[in-house]
């Protein structure tokens, strides 16, 4: 039986937990190609996984900068407007927002980054003479939890080490913590124009279906979230709310469609007894003609930041959590499988439960 070690590699499952703002977040990320003698894992984790077999897991928790970069006053930058560079999106200015991230290329001046650096920072203040650009890890304060499960082990090939991978960074350094607020404090997301979408008529959204994997992800965190055998209410992305009552509901790519998101939960709230679980999923695919402008200019994990302001506002935010799921493998028969070099649609879920 293989274990383990350094005459080995193979795929090992990484689960990140956290807690933030009473909600709980988690993410999940399949390392698709580790190597023990390269490869650079969280503090004592690569000691933890050694004799240890296909199946079996470490789970190790981490105090703030043992395994994310320290959070340091000096990265915490309070800086004229002028430093700020004007960046467009589909032709349109790009206006800075307060809690929203950016690449810390749109900051002017900075030692060692570049126009097309795109390491996120946080726009944490605005005033008309300035900002604040906090450039440290959104995680840098928060006790992490790490998992990582081995998927499958084989034999190295003798004198054959491969590139190298930090899992850390892999797995942190490029989403988890920005769905969570800035010191509690709601995250300016609406511009104007926010709910516009490109296609002005009332045509029905023709969402992309996620692959097969992605599916089985859905469903599972579906399972998960919602008992199986309850009334479940389905939120169509068209056509009314069914009326009736319902012991829980679930959105599967439907709000980021959504032009009047608050009036659509309040309804969904309005059928649901107190406590009942709503989740909602999506991936990073969509209808281009139906979506709303402001879905599409937000990072993957500020997504699901937006849909927990939704809930907060419907008041079904109670026991709030977050799920991501990225870089799982695609179905070798899938027709995109060469496109997406094997990556399956990353699922992203928001749940809560009715106040």
């Amino acid at each position: 039986m293989l274990r383990f070690g350094n005459d080995t590699i193979g795929a090992l499952e990484f689960s990140v937990t956290w807690e933030k703002n009473g909600a709980r977040h988690e993410e999940r990320f399949i390392g698709r190609r580790f190597n023990p003698v390269n490869d650079i894992f969280p503090r004592g984790m690569r000691e933890a996984l050694e004799g240890k077999t296909a199946g079996e897991s470490v789970t190790l928790t981490y105090e703030p900068r043992l395994c994310i970069p320290r959070f340091r006053e000096s990265k915490v930058l309070r800086l004229p407007m002028d430093r700020l560079r004007k960046k467009t999106i589909r032709a349109e200015p790009i206006v800075p927002r307060v809690g929203r991230f950016y690449p810390q290329g749109h900051i002017d001046g900075l030692l060692d980054v570049y126009p097309d650096t795109l390491t996120p920072f946080r726009l944490t203040e605005l005033a008309a003479d300035g900002f604040t650009a906090d450039l440290n890890h959104p995680l840098a304060l928060i006790p992490v939890t790490f998992e990582a499960r081995i998927q499958y082990l084989e034999k190295r090939d003798v004198g054959t080490y491969g590139s190298i991978t930090h899992w850390r960074e892999a797995t942190c350094d490029w989403g988890p913590g920005m769905q969570a607020r800035h010191e509690g404090r709601p995250t300016d997301f609406f511009l104007p124009g926010f709910f516009d979408r490109q296609c002005a008529d009332d045509a029905p959204p023709a969402p992309p279906a996620p692959d097969a994997r992605a599916r089985e992800n859905i469903a599972a965190l579906r399972a998960r979230f919602l008992q199986p055998g309850i009334r479940v209410l389905d939120v169509s992305p068209c056509g009314p709310v069914p009326s009736g009552d319902f012991e829980a509901a679930a959105a599967v790519q439907v709000l980021e469609y959504a032009a009047e998101p608050d009036a659509l939960l309040r309804t969904v709230a309005d059928r649901l007894p107190s406590g009942a679980p709503v989740a909602v999923f999506f991936t990073d695919r969509w209808d281009p003609a139906q979506v709303i402008h402001g879905w599409t200019d937000l990072h993957a994990f500020e997504r699901m930041g937006l849909v927990l302001e939704y809930l907060h506002r419907a008041g079904l935010d109670r026991d709030a959590r977050t799920v991501s799921i990225r870089n799982d493998w695609r179905d070798r028969d899938d027709p995109r499988f060469l496109e997406t070099r094997g990556v399956s649609d990353p699922v992203f879920a928001v749940c809560g439960r009715k106040r």
